[in-house]
């Protein structure tokens, strides 16, 4: 049973069969269509384009990026697969043209904007890797060495200085996150290779990962745009800026960087094996696949239309998005109670965006949102199932929900004792304070508050959890709620999203997060439980054929790790 399945049992929330048309409403009905005064495709190299995409240079030196000095006028070269994602049928029709296959016109050039935050982008969420540990990456290269779980173990920063080395300890972690939570419930093999042992995947990034990180990149920075320049010619240049920085130099093939420009950092330098090939017997002069890498640039473009379509980001107007990327942690008691001496252990992980909805209650109303990259759950299954899936998919951000409720309390906890305790126990306090909202979004908070009225001035009065909502930029083809007979013409459904309410009472509300609640220190406990045993077979796999444990437990030793004699493939 998936955590979160016991939620419909409990009878003390709605049934997700009693909603579900709900979740499924939100059809093409509800959908705009993107369009642009300046062209009709955002990405024709046509004269059209070209003013539009100079025209955005001009507001984007008057914006707020002018703070960050002019900007770089970085062309591409020709064939520059990075920027050069279009479709050939649009652009046949566009520019008066017949339809070819080459997807880039030499004689057009497009500017790179200029970044809008120098900050890092990695995995949504928090991994447990220490900043210490370096990865051990399973090359190809590799499979004629079969490792050795206690060989690794030895070179774990926190068994570096165990004095019996010859069985060296299984640590525990000590930080968890929303998704190696959910990984252990699923497969505690594939947590032990990914979270203890902290092993990466061969290739570390996939074409699939890539794309969902950088439109995540692109859907976060639009709106450090004003509304009225977040055009889906912007959103897709964002994407395309990203890529540019992250594919490098390839073949002489890349955008000219100055020395403002934001580098890679170790783990973006995964990113380099995208889209390579075998060229000769030379490993160091790797080959890269540009038609295939331009065929993915363009399912990513199709993403970001597909959710403009979706979602007009000119239309989400201050204070919304309320945060964006926000980092949330809280520290759970492995036991029942609340005594700070109990053994304990930290969950945090980033929440892609919180809104305002607006509200006759009295209160501030948040949602929190999630973007996804992959397909929206087609519910065309029997009830019981269709409300297993939808438990799956809002585990996660029910495990988000509890963790910022459980800041929003800390806040208070913190400002309580200062007031009380003023000066004393500074120590203490500043170790709370990192469990607590930031000071940046509490000001942002209090400029939404403005209208609220109340005796009880505390985070947790004013504040409301209201819904969960899943933004899925895309669908399958055959989904009736999202899809309609317009779309037989479409490569990919289109976007949808599914919205999951938290309770139409307080204490409805707080029956969906004790539950969580309980389920995020049963897998903690389970954890901490094969962890004692201190054996590497204590983590059994899973019988999932597409789980990433078949394939990492095939680069050990034989019999050094837990394998079913049952397991057929």
């Amino acid at each position: 049973m998936h955590p979160g399945s016991a939620l419909a049992k409990s009878g003390n929330i709605i049934p997700f069969g009693r909603h579900l048309q709900r979740l499924q409403h939100h059809s093409t009905a509800g959908h705009r269509t993107a369009t642009e005064p300046t062209a009709r495709d955002p990405i024709v190299a046509s004269d059209t384009m070209r003013w539009s995409l100079l025209t955005m240079l001009s507001f984007l030196s008057r914006s707020t990026l002018a703070r960050k000095g002019p900007l770089p006028m970085a062309l591409l070269r020709p064939n520059d697969a990075a920027f050069s994602f279009q479709t050939q049928s649009t652009r046949s029709k566009c520019s008066g043209g017949t339809t070819s296959a080459s997807i880039f016109s030499p004689a057009f050039h497009l500017p790179a904007i200029e970044s809008l935050h120098q900050r890092g982008h990695s995995h949504r969420l928090f991994s447990t890797t220490e900043k210490t540990t370096t990865p051990v990456s399973l090359t190809r290269n590799d499979r004629d060495h079969l490792l050795d779980p206690y060989e690794i173990l030895r070179n774990l920063p926190s068994n570096k200085n165990q004095h019996n080395q010859d069985m060296p300890k299984i640590p525990l972690p000590t930080h968890l996150s929303p998704t190696s939570l959910e990984t252990f419930h699923k497969c505690p093999q594939a947590f032990f290779f990914l979270y203890i042992l902290k092993l990466t995947q061969d290739p570390p990034v996939t074409p699939q990962l890539a794309r969902g990180i950088i439109c995540h990149t692109a859907l976060e920075e639009v709106f450090d745009l004003s509304p009225e320049n977040r055009s889906l010619v912007n959103l897709e240049n964002l994407f395309r800026r990203e890529w540019g920085r992250l594919r490098g130099n390839r073949e002489g093939n890349a955008l000219k960087i100055t020395d403002g420009d934001k580098r890679k950092t170790k783990k973006e330098e995964g990113y380099d094996v995208l889209f390579r090939e075998e060229k000769g017997d030379d490993p160091t002069n790797p080959g890269y696949d540009i038609a295939a890498e331009i065929d993915w640039g363009k399912s990513a473009l199709d993403l970001l239309k597909n959710y403009y379509e979706l979602e007009d980001p000119r239309e989400v107007r201050n204070p919304n998005p309320l945060t964006r990327e926000m980092w949330v942690q809280s520290r759970f008691p492995l036991g029942n109670s609340n005594d700070e001496n109990e053994e304990s252990f930290v969950v945090r992980g980033k929440i892609d965006r919180i809104d305002i909805l607006p509200s006759s209650s009295g209160k501030v109303q948040l949602q929190i949102i999630d973007y996804k990259t992959g397909k929206k759950p087609n519910f065309k299954y029997s009830p019981s199932v269709n409300e297993r899936i939808a438990n799956e998919q809002f585990w996660k951000m029910k495990v988000y929900a509890l963790i910022l409720w459980k800041m929003i309390h800390q806040t208070d906890k913190t400002s309580e004792q200062s007031r009380i305790h003023y000066g004393e126990e500074q120590g203490k306090q500043k170790d709370q304070y990192k469990y607590g909202l930031s000071w940046t979004l509490q000001q942002r908070l209090l400029q939404a508050c403005t209208q609220v009225q109340t005796n009880d001035p505390t985070w947790s009065n004013i504040l409301e959890l209201n819904s969960l909502r899943l933004m899925y930029l895309t669908s399958h083809l055959d989904d009736a709620s999202a899809n309609n007979e317009s779309t037989d013409s479409r490569s990919i459904g289109r976007a949808n999203h599914l919205d999951y309410p938290l309770g139409a009472s307080p204490s409805e509300f707080q029956s969906i997060l004790d539950q969580t609640e309980h389920e995020v220190q049963d897998i903690a406990k389970d954890i901490k439980r094969l962890v004692d045993m201190q054996s590497p077979h204590a983590f059994e796999h899973c019988d999932w054929r597409y789980c990433s444990c078949h394939e990492l437990r095939r680069k050990f030793v034989r019999g050094s790790v837990f394998q079913s004699p049952d397991l057929d493939f």
